[in-house]
């Protein structure tokens, strides 16, 4: 029961928060930090939550989840979706280097210059975009109903407060 999909999800959890790490080591060494991981006890706790409705499921409702432990569809296609957000963030992350950064600024920095070529003359913030579509498609890996418009909802209103500031 407890198969694949979740197997994905711990291995692009991992691979999502060391490698924020290990770009903040090269663009943004003036603030790196144990912050720099981009784990929280709000973000930590919904992780739980989706491994949780994972596992309750499909003890509950076999049917829900890919039952002979490969990928499904729904799987495969949450598996694009998290390819497709980190390719989206850490194009936006080299694009911008330095100037990218985790820590919210409400004034402009000195050396900070405003990034509108590559992914940002099409979207203007592609870091978040790249995360957005990376969290909802870990829900959809998991064929996770509940998370997933949860998650759609959460992290909606996280990124309209932080683009509003």
């Amino acid at each position: 029961m407890i198969g694949m999909p979740l197997n994905v999800f711990l291995v692009s959890l991992a691979f999502f928060h060391c490698s924020e790490f290990i770009l903040a080591m090269i663009f943004m060494r003036d603030e790196l930090s144990i912050k720099s991981w981009l784990l929280s006890k709000a973000y930590a706790t919904t992780m739980l939550f989706a491994v949780l409705e994972y596992v309750l499921e499909g003890w509950a409702v076999p049917a829900l989840k890919v039952g002979d432990g490969g990928m499904g569809y729904v799987s495969s296609l949450g598996l694009v979706l998290i390819v497709l957000g980190e390719g989206i963030r850490k194009l936006a992350i080299f694009t911008a280097k330095s100037n990218f950064t985790h820590n919210m600024r409400t004034a402009r920095q000195p050396k900070h210059v405003l990034i509108t070529r590559g992914i940002y003359g099409y979207v203007r913030h592609p870091g978040y975009l790249g995360w957005y579509i990376w969290c909802l498609g870990t829900q959809v890996l998991l064929c996770n109903p509940i998370c997933f418009f949860g998650f759609a909802v959460l992290a909606w209103r996280f990124f309209s407060l932080r683009i509003k500031i």
